[in-house]
């Protein structure tokens, strides 16, 4: 890549600050996914260590995936540690010809949480144009990466003229289908909830029906200390969930009004 020092400042410039949107563009084939995997995995998180926690609605060995707006709220607000989420394929899950659907309006709310998520969001698109506005609007929208090949990125940074061109830029050393179609819905399949639940709830739900020792045991837990985080993380967790639940009763009830 370009000098290390210039990616390194430009990179603390954009993601060592309070969270944000980021978009990564290019015509078809110029690598955008595998760039969006090198930016947040390789570089931000691995090598400068700015994120601690990267996922994605791209299925990888290592990112987790993540393809609904109730997993991506718990993933977000599950500690207070820096993120990057990357959405890709944007232009098919939110274009903007329906502006008001129900997965556009749900990232209109998301937008503002980021910083409390400490989330940076980095957006994959083809087609800015044909794509959500609100994912260009200055005010959420941090920087701009266009593709211009496999190799070569232009950045161009909120509020500054100039276009800093890198060259060279490597693979992402994630392993990626790069043909398999990244795909974003609403909600998780309700039938499916409990099989995914994650460790610190199941252990929530254990402590309510068993003694604390059987749980710590059960878990392999070696202090108290764990079994309380563990079911304060849960608890945290399950109001996120809960909140999400409302938005979606609370979106569909409009819905119904203005159909009837």
């Amino acid at each position: 890549m370009e000098p290390v020092n210039l990616l390194d400042q430009c990179l603390r410039k954009i993601y060592d600050s309070p969270a944000s949107i980021t978009i990564v563009t290019g015509k078809w084939k110029t690598g955008k996914t595998d760039f969006a995997l090198r930016l947040a995995w390789d570089e931000l998180k691995n090598r400068l260590n700015l994120i601690q926690h990267v996922a994605s609605n791209v299925k990888t060995d290592v990112v987790q995936y993540i393809d609904n707006f109730d997993d991506l709220a718990i993933w977000m607000f599950q500690n207070r540690q820096r993120k990057a989420f990357i959405y890709d394929e944007a232009v098919k899950s939110t274009p903007s010809r329906k502006a008001m659907s129900q997965v556009n309006t749900k990232w209109l709310e998301f937008a503002p949480e980021l910083s409390k998520g400490r989330c940076h969001l980095i957006v994959v698109t083809q087609e800015p144009d044909f794509t959500e506005k609100l994912f260009l609007h200055p005010t959420f929208v941090r920087a701009q990466w266009v593709k211009v090949d496999k190799t070569v990125a232009d950045l161009i940074i909120t509020g500054e003229s100039d276009i800093i061109r890198f060259e060279g830029i490597p693979k992402t050393t994630v392993q990626f289908d790069p043909y398999a179609i990244a795909v974003w819905k609403l909600n998780r399949r309700e039938s499916f909830i409990f099989d995914v639940l994650d460790q610190d709830i199941k252990i929530a739900l254990d402590y309510a029906n068993m003694k604390s020792h059987e749980v710590m045991e059960k878990y392999g837990l070696t202090h108290r200390f764990q079994l309380k985080l563990a079911v304060q993380k849960a608890i945290k967790k399950m109001f996120n969930m809960l909140q999400t639940s409302k938005v979606k009763a609370s979106v569909e009830g409009e819905e119904q009004v203005q159909n009837f």
